[in-house]
């Protein structure tokens, strides 16, 4: 116990060296269909004997069919880090996270026009946002399209761009990107917490 004791104290300390939003080089030890699990490396350059996940909805800003499509077992990768759980002496690893979000770019750039038809994942997420506490109005602004398909996730954006009163948001729904207004009281923080809450219960039955 003595010894297992030692070993949970050494480890802990090794997770406490990894900080959110550091760049880290780390190995990857196997592959899962959920993501790819890896060996972090310490600023030394040696095995810190803490293990990542670099979670599939991580690996890339595109479409990722497959986890061995963007990376192999042993190959060595810098990594972001996203969070890091000192009790279970894990951390969450982000690749895509070193470059740009291609809809930073897309909204800097993209041609926006009048909204033709509001996609059933709209209409979904414009409901669950009405009946949040705070929000008194949700009004469908303009709709762009992208290129090619970037996440087979619904997502949700605040803008930087919000008008007085609430805030512009952007629904990334397949190719489709679908502005929408929203009338609030809820400060930003607030804000992001009810997008977090809508997203969990767009798709469900």
């Amino acid at each position: 116990e003595l010894v297992l004791s030692e070993r949970q104290a050494q480890l802990t300390e090794a997770v406490l060296q990894f900080q959110v939003g550091q760049v880290v080089r780390a190995q990857v030890l196997r592959l899962e269909d959920y993501g790819a699990l890896m060996s972090i490396y310490n600023s030394s350059g040696e095995m810190s004997g803490v293990q990542g996940l670099l979670h599939k909805s991580e690996l890339s800003w595109d479409l990722v069919m497959a986890v061995e499509d963007i990376v192999k077992a042993g190959e060595e990768l810098d990594v972001m880090v996203l969070s890091v759980d000192v009790a279970r002496c894990r951390v969450s690893l982000s690749l895509k996270r070193l470059q740009r979000d291609p809809l930073q770019t897309t909204l800097d750039s993209i041609q926006w026009g009048e909204t033709t038809l509001a996609l059933p994942e709209v209409k979904q997420i414009i409901q669950v946002l009405e009946w949040t506490p705070g929000i008194k109005r949700v009004d469908i602004g303009r709709q762009a399209e992208e290129s090619h398909t970037v996440s087979q996730d619904v997502e949700l954006y605040l803008t930087k761009q919000s008008p007085q009163g609430g805030f512009a948001l952007v629904a990334r729904v397949g190719r489709v990107l679908q502005e929408l207004l929203v009338e609030t009281g809820l400060s930003k923080d607030d804000m992001k917490k009810a997008l977090t809450r809508v997203l969990s219960r767009v798709g469900r039955s």
